[in-house]
Order: C-alpha cells, then sequence, then structure tokens
C-alpha cells in the first residue's frame, strides 16, 4: 500500500523529569527559524539581497491535555527534557520518529471549569537549544 498520510493519534509526550503530561489532545511541533542579513548595497537594484543569519532558533511546542489532577504539573523555567513520539506512519516501520531536546516549560495554563466542558491545560515547552531539538525519523 502506498502511503498517504497520517493522523496525530498515538502521538506521546514526555517530561524526563515531570513524567507523562497525561491524555494528551493537541500537539504544536515547532518552528525552526533562520533569521535573514540584508546583504543589498547601495549599488543593488531590484531586489534585496539576502544571507543566512548564524543560529536558527529552535522553537517551542505547544501541548494541551486534559486535566489530571493526580500528575504533577511541571514548573516554569524548570529545566527537563521531552521526548515526543509519533504514531507510526508506515505499516511496515517498526521504529516510531521523535522529537527531543532540552528546555523549559515557558507557561502553563490551568483549565477552565465550565459545566459542559472538559478541563485542560495547555503547556508552552521552550527549546533551549543546549541539546537538540533533534528529530529522528521512523524507519
Amino acid at each position: 500500500m502506498t502511503y498517504v498520510g497520517m493522523t496525530g493519534q498515538g502521538a506521546t509526550a514526555t517530561l524526563s523529569t515531570t513524567g507523562a503530561v497525561g491524555c494528551i489532545r493537541s500537539i504544536k511541533l515547532p518552528e525552526w527559524a533562520q533569521e535573514k542579513i540584508d546583504a543589498s548595497c547601495l549599488e543593488t537594484t531590484g531586489f534585496k539581497r539576502s544571507i543566512a543569519g548564524d543560529l536558527t532558533d529552535p522553537g517551542q511546542v505547544e501541548l494541551t491535555a486534559v486535566f489530571d489532577p493526580s500528575i504533577a504539573m511541571p514548573l516554569p523555567g524548570v529545566y527537563e527534557d521531552i521526548t515526543i513520539t509519533l504514531p507510526l506512519g508506515d505499516p511496515t516501520s517498526t521504529t516510531n520518529a521523535t522529537l527531543t531536546g532540552s528546555g523549559f516549560a515557558m507557561s502553563i495554563s490551568q483549565p477552565s471549569m465550565e459545566i459542559d466542558s472538559l478541563l485542560e491545560i495547555s503547556l508552552t515547552f521552550c527549546f533551549d537549544g543546549e541539546t537538540g531539538p533533534a528529530y529522528s525519523v521512523e524507519a
């Protein structure tokens, strides 16, 4: 069968100190961005010239999870590693793709308690660029 895509069903996120974050509802993976430097000269015409900056911003991961009062929440500013395991996309693969790296919880929003609404937390994990982020492909 030809590979046609996948959903995120089955993905997990684990923090090295806090442990499992709980029932994950969504994971927004980071955007890796590198600044551009204007390299135009006064004689440049038409379009600006650009060169790549020196460093890449490692980005951040945004998680939404079901609130579980029995699970310890990470504290903002506490350094730990994150491992995000993606579900297998190809049925013939045996090793999941992963995204790992060091960083810290930048923000944690507590749940809003409402009638007919699931209690959820939002967690923003910021990669610090010290270790990773590193992406390992599915195999």
